[in-house]
């Protein structure tokens, strides 16, 4: 996975939403100021969410990893968030599963293909309590990026 997919300025701390819809709102409003994504981006985004849900159960925690069809993104992108207090999320796999989910991964691949490799090098990440750990203490966006950074499987562009 390369490297200059993770966007710095897309880093997120402790964002207060009150649910799932109301993130979708605030990311899909950031990248389309960023310039990330068409106007049609958000409600792709819920829409594919609803067919078919990205919560992983990865431990200590589980993540989400939304993403959209090729055709409402402009540049490539992950988009890191960690939420101040977990929404509810389904499972990828198995809608009846709910998880508490305060970490956020949103990706948008302008390649249809793309988004195997790179969820790859997340899972392995994921998967790693020492990693897990290291993005729940980072304190500032640099920090958070400088973990994100550090995860194997990540090459230079």
């Amino acid at each position: 996975m390369q490297l200059d997919l993770l966007k710095r300025d897309l880093v997120r701390l402790d964002w207060e939403v009150r649910d799932r819809d109301d993130f979708f709102d605030r990311i899909s409003a950031e990248l389309l100021h960023g310039g990330y994504i068409r106007g049609s981006f958000r409600d792709a985004l819920a829409d594919r969410e609803r067919k078919y849900p990205t919560a992983l159960p990865t431990m200590p925690e589980a993540v989400a990893i939304p993403h959209s069809d090729v055709e409402h993104i402009i540049k490539p992108f992950i988009a890191s968030v960690r939420l101040a207090r977990p929404i509810d999320w389904r499972e990828m796999g198995n809608d009846d599963v709910v998880h508490p989910v305060r970490f956020i991964f949103v990706l948008g691949f302008v390649q249809e293909d793309r988004h195997v490799e790179v969820l790859q090098v997340l899972l392995q990440a994921f998967q790693d309590p020492a990693f897990m750990e290291q993005m729940d203490r980072a304190r500032t966006p640099d920090e958070y990026y400088r973990v994100l950074s550090g995860m194997s499987g990540l090459q230079a562009a």
